[in-house]
């Protein structure tokens, strides 16, 4: 109650100022973008009238699309990056209901949270998503599966300070893994730069579904002792960690196929560590110990300047990195390279592109080039808009956007 006061005192002043001519000087405006700033988290996280008084003022004052400067975006960053500090539940350890996408279907996924963790008031922590080997052939037998799977990586995850969630799955995990996320950002203030995916067996080709196909949502991954190639998928661990595990005297088909995909990733040319242990289809509680500390240090790079997408049917749709392709080349392989303030995009033409001081200086103008011809040249503001409009959508606010451009088809 009392964070909200502090958060709504200042809100009958901001709607007095509402009245006030709209010639501004310097710093009169500067001290409103900064109280904006200011009720930043209130504009996303207040519920009710609380945060809807917010909103209203905010948009009195026309603060959302006035241009930022360098440091005041950098300002609004800071904020942002500190999470949702309305959380309160203090749970240190149960399980998250998790829709399966099937008629009101859920699952259930074990978590711990880091040791002392403190919602709301501490820095907030990455997660790591444990897949259990199998497969199951039913929910509820891979609920209780998971218990197992989430064992090995207790220890880990609190040495790494990260919440660790281990979900029941069967099929494909792509949709679990990803409400699974959800469920785990609703309840605490998750940073979506340390996404880690870990799981031996069919936990570990599970991962190896779901990582590289999203490699811009997801840092890294540890598949241990698994089969199956996974093909041209394996490009996209260019912007991708990689912790790969197999077992010498593991069956043939198991090293085989994994000895093949730790070659596609050496092509891919990511973060990599390939591990061959002694043993055969064994859990290597060394290995979850290392691989974790291994990727903890190796935070998901969403404002690359050197974007490689090949095509997966895993992902069909929706924005890759910072790049949004138009409907018909959502599905196409495309690169991006940014230099200086030139970004080079082929292969597809984006329907908007998100930006960054981390990608380009947005105090100067940015040139956009599609297969080489321009799409845009210009200037481009900072504005609160962007980035909060973004977190509200995305629930990241670990790599939000400070300006975008949209390009016409």
């Amino acid at each position: 109650m009392r964070l909200m006061t502090v958060v709504l005192l200042p809100l009958l002043a901001l709607a007095a100022a509402a009245e006030e001519a709209p010639k501004k000087s310097e710093a009169q405006s500067a001290r409103e973008l900064a109280e904006a700033i200011r009720l930043a988290p209130a504009w996303l996280w207040a519920e009710g009238k609380a945060r809807d008084d917010v909103r209203k003022a905010l948009e009195s004052r026309d603060v959302l699309d006035r241009p930022l400067t360098k440091a005041q975006a950098q300002a609004l960053l800071n904020t942002l990056s500190a999470g949702n500090p309305f959380l309160t539940d203090k749970t240190n350890s149960g399980v998250l209901e998790v829709p399966t996408g099937k008629d009101g279907e859920t699952t259930k996924a074990w978590f711990q949270l880091p040791p002392g963790y403190k919602p709301g008031k501490d820095k907030p922590p990455g997660l790591a998503i444990a897949l259990h080997g199998g497969p199951a052939p039913d929910f509820k037998t891979a609920f209780v599966t998971a218990p197992q799977e989430h064992s090995y990586w207790t220890g880990p995850a609190a040495k790494q300070k990260l919440i660790l969630c281990s979900p029941g799955w069967i099929g494909d995990p792509t949709r679990i893994v990803m409400e699974t996320i959800e469920a785990a950002a609703k309840r605490w203030s998750v940073d979506r730069s340390r996404l880690f995916l870990v799981g031996h067996s069919a936990g570990g080709v599970g991962s190896f579904m779901v990582g590289p196909p999203n490699a811009d949502l997801f840092a890294g991954i540890a598949p241990f002792v698994c089969g199956m190639e996974h093909g041209d998928r394996l490009k996209n661990a260019w912007n991708f960690a990689v912790y790969h595990v197999l077992g010498k005297k593991d069956n043939e088909f198991f090293l085989s196929t994994g000895r093949k995909n730790s070659e596609r990733l050496k092509e891919a040319g990511g973060p990599l560590q390939i591990v061959e242990k002694e043993g055969g289809h064994d859990v290597y509680a060394d290995e979850c110990d290392k691989s974790l500390a291994w990727l903890a240090v190796r935070p998901r790079t969403f404002w690359s300047k050197d974007v490689r997408w090949s095509r997966d049917g895993a992902r069909t749709e929706g924005g890759f990195f910072w790049i949004d392709p138009s409907s018909k080349s959502a599905t196409a392989a495309f690169t991006a390279k940014v230099e200086g303030n030139e970004i080079r995009i082929s292969g597809a033409r984006p329907a908007e592109i998100v930006l960054s001081d981390a990608l380009v200086d947005l105090d100067k103008p940015v040139t956009v080039l599609v297969e080489g011809e321009p799409a845009f040249q210009g200037d481009v503001k900072r504005t609160l808009r962007v980035a909060l409009e973004w977190v509200e959508t995305r629930r990241d606010f670990s790599g939000a956007p400070l300006a975008k451009i949209a390009l016409k088809p």
